[in-house]
């Protein structure tokens, strides 16, 4: 009987402690994160920018590579931006893009592009700041 209940222990401390180790997952174009519920007026880590004009050429964006988010979105026309109201969290969202910037300072700035409802919207998120934060999943 103490062979059993040492078993049973044995067994329970060892799913416990595999469930405590992080899982990593590759973060990539299409993937789904979640967005936390906010504990302010705002997030820290991200912003919403909606565009307000138009180039004439359109917004060519690849849904699936991500290519043109930059590009298309960002340079041409207008937007405007703010920080990512509380409303957005304890949601999904889809990853439009991703990039790493180089820093004045030397460091790299991970970003990552989320889609919204409005088309004329879109999330950027300081990947590592949000991670930090934990006001976003993978």
């Amino acid at each position: 009987m103490k062979n059993l209940w040492l078993f049973i222990l044995t067994f329970i401390s060892t799913n416990l402690f595999a469930q405590s180790h992080l899982v990593q997952k590759n973060l990539e174009v299409g993937a789904i994160i979640h967005i936390n519920k906010c504990k302010d007026v705002s997030f820290v880590s991200m912003d919403i920018y909606t565009k307000t004009r138009y180039p004439e050429s359109g917004i060519k964006i690849d849904s699936i590579t991500g290519d043109g988010v930059f590009e298309n979105f960002f340079d041409p026309g207008d937007f405007d931006v703010k920080r990512l109201p509380a409303s957005y969290g304890d949601h999904n969202y889809k990853v439009a893009a991703l990039r790493v910037f180089d820093d004045k300072d030397g460091s790299q700035r991970r970003v990552m592009i989320c889609y919204t409802q409005n088309k004329r919207s879109m999330i950027w998120v300081e990947i590592d700041k949000a991670f930090e934060l934990k006001e976003i999943e993978f």
